[in-house]
């Protein structure tokens, strides 16, 4: 008997123990089942996000035209969001160079700006706050990650989380170019145009709305290191500023030369004096400093290729692009500093390698009319000239 009370219980242990195994495989299938089924969910909802996301959005410019973007989308599931709470690494100095998107956002860090492009056309340029020295905005190329309305802040070190509201420092929009970096509002519109982050970008509240509308996702963000700022408005009034070494990463200090060669990248020409140059190096003020306008230049309804520039209240004309218009000769006296054509004499001077006379001076050469179309930024002349054929560009 107590053979067989032994043997029902060594049957009755091992029940048991197949019991237990088989558990342990069961709950060890409905965890997998549990992270097949969780990742799959998240996602499905990550596709239709992306799909069904967007929207068409429309964004005033500064100069007052409209700028439409194609339908993307604009929001994405709260759990993906990044937080801004470690220290950045700036890497060397960097200036764009290329064809860039023509959609993108360039974010120049000594200037403490940023100029939203779209379909390659400057639509706005904002004031924003950069990093500190110590938690610099990283520089290179990114793209638009992911975007947010209302976020979260999640403070560094196990502070206390923020949700949206008055007392989020992330403002009321969030948009990630970088795991941890974004450029968002903030609740401390004052500290704008400063170097006061941990390396996120911020923007005024009203700025950071409208730009995460007309922003979709993939947008090229450039944020590049120049001290050398050169702008042009729409009215053509030319500008340049020079910044401050927040970082302490230039090894050379500015020249004239190198904003010389900056107006000759963006098709400037440079009808600043070398001595106006260097007393915008020397002061550094740290804004934008005018200097002259360009505007577009028409003869009889043709749009040329050199522009008329507005400097000390006056208008200077390309005269030779004027005279290759009509085919007539214009001989240039360098000595003298005068121009002939017709029989007539005017002064004149080159600036990069163009020589200019007053508009009033065109008229007495050339005869005709000027009209100014300010829509267009443009002078127009309306004349026939008269005179011996030829090329112009003579020098005696």
């Amino acid at each position: 008997m107590d053979d067989m009370e032994q043997g029902y219980s060594r049957l009755l242990k091992k029940k048991q123990k197949k019991a237990i195994h088989l558990s342990k495989q069961i709950a060890f299938v409905q965890y997998t089942l549990a992270i097949v089924i969780s990742f799959s969910i998240l996602l499905s909802l990550v596709w239709l996000g992306w799909q069904y996301g967007g929207t068409s959005v429309t964004v005033a410019s500064s100069s007052g035209h409209q700028v439409i973007t194609s339908q993307q989308p604009v929001a994405g599931p709260s759990y993906l969001k990044a937080f801004p709470m470690v220290d950045g690494m700036a890497g060397a100095s960097a200036t764009l160079k290329g064809a860039l998107p023509a959609c993108r956002i360039v974010i120049n860090l000594p200037s403490r700006t940023l100029d939203f492009y779209n379909e390659n056309q400057l639509v706005k340029t904002y004031p924003v706050a950069i990093g500190k020295p110590a938690t610099p905005t990283p520089i290179g190329s990114f793209t638009i990650q992911y975007k947010e309305i209302n976020p979260w802040w999640y403070p560094p070190k196990g502070k206390k989380i923020v949700p949206s509201g008055p007392d989020n420092p992330l403002g009321y929009r969030w948009m990630e170019f970088a795991p941890l970096y974004g450029i968002h509002g903030t609740n401390e519109p004052w500290a704008i145009g400063g170097w006061v982050s941990n390396g996120c970008v911020r923007m005024n509240e009203f700025d950071v709305e409208e730009l995460f509308e007309a922003v979709p996702y993939g947008t090229g963000v450039y944020i590049q290191y120049d001290l050398v700022r050169i702008e042009k408005n729409t009215t053509g009034q030319v500008s340049i500023g020079v910044y401050p070494d927040l970082y302490g990463l230039k090894r050379q200090p500015v020249t004239v030369l190198e904003i010389e060669h900056k107006l000759l990248e963006a098709g400037i020409p440079n009808f600043a004096d070398s001595s106006t140059l260097q007393s915008i190096i020397a002061q550094r003020q740290g804004h934008q400093n005018p200097l002259f306008q360009v505007h577009n230049f028409k003869v009889n309804g043709i749009l040329l290729p050199d522009s008329i520039i507005a400097s000390q209240g006056q208008n200077f004309v390309p005269i030779w692009a004027v005279a290759n218009f009509f085919h007539t000769d214009v001989v240039w006296d360098e000595q003298q500093q005068l121009v002939y054509s017709h029989q007539q004499a005017v002064p004149g001077f080159v600036k990069g390698k163009i020589l200019y006379v007053t508009q009033h001076d065109v008229q007495s050469l050339f005869g005709g009319m000027w009209l100014w179309k300010e829509t267009d930024n443009c002078w127009e002349l309306s004349a026939f000239a008269i005179g011996k054929s030829g090329s112009a560009g003579q020098q005696k």
